[in-house]
């Protein structure tokens, strides 16, 4: 399977967000912060970013509308470091994939206890 163009450039965002939030833009409410996936639509036009956190001094939910009020600052220094003619639309979500699988451990070590 060919590696397409908007996998390339969401992996691209992936890493240049991750650089940036641990240099640059910092948000001490998310914590331990982690950009854990990026999908990019086929015609670039929005980036849906996908964010864990651990520790984190608010509630999730307030957590994504922080990052949703610095849309523009985070989309301006993803634009200083993407080569390309048009930035896309940033979306943020939580990535409560860890969290899931945390909970099918401690299921799993239940079963194995009462085994």
């Amino acid at each position: 399977k060919p590696y397409k163009r908007h996998e390339r450039v969401g992996d691209e965002i992936k890493q240049i967000l991750a650089n940036c939030f641990i240099s640059e833009i910092f948000i001490p409410e998310a914590g331990l912060l982690t950009v854990t996936k990026v999908n990019v639509t086929e015609d670039l036009k929005i980036a849906k970013i996908y964010l864990s956190f651990l520790e984190n001094k608010l509630p999730v939910e307030d957590v994504i509308n922080i990052f949703i009020s610095k849309h523009n600052l985070i989309r301006f220094h993803l634009g200083n470091k993407l080569k390309l003619k048009f930035i896309p639309k940033l979306r943020f979500y939580y990535d409560d994939s860890i969290e899931h699988a945390q909970h099918i451990d401690s299921l799993l070590q239940n079963i194995l206890k009462d085994d």
